[in-house]
């Protein structure tokens, strides 16, 4: 079988609060750049702190390989679950999940039940397909 990856969705939400929240966190920079170097040492990570959790799901996909759902939440985080693991998929529109790791810029997402506690949330371009093509393989 072939590998199938799904890019990420965005909502037109995600960028109207990504611009206001990186103004908000500039403004320490660029007061400590001018006034005092001291408040650098906290609002550099900060700022990057922030910016990480915003633009980070923009690096992320899902892709479906030969045995596996492999899904990278962003620059850092990995997760493979194993087709035989997942229990149930559900389609839903919320502006939260679950699930503390999550592939979510979106309000639309699936959500992905493995294991027995076990959620992951996925917010993919075309979740309708997403959920077609992971049916598939599953069964």
């Amino acid at each position: 079988m072939e590998r199938i990856r799904f890019k990420p969705k965005t909502d037109k939400l995600f960028w109207l609060l990504l611009v206001p929240i990186n103004l908000l966190a500039a403004v320490p920079l660029v007061i400590g750049l001018f006034f005092t170097k001291d408040i650098l040492y906290i609002t550099i990570p900060l700022f990057l702190f922030i910016n990480y959790f915003f633009i980070s799901p923009l690096f992320g996909y899902a892709e479906l390989r030969d045995d596996s759902l492999f899904i990278k939440y962003g620059i850092f985080l990995r997760k493979e679950i194993a087709y035989e693991k997942i229990i149930s998929l559900k389609k839903e529109r919320r502006w939260y999940s679950e699930s503390m790791m999550a592939l979510k810029n979106s309000f639309e997402h699936v959500n992905i039940k493995y294991n027995k506690f076990d959620v992951t949330t996925v917010s993919v371009k075309d979740n309708d397909e997403f959920i077609k093509k992971l049916n598939e393989r599953i069964s």
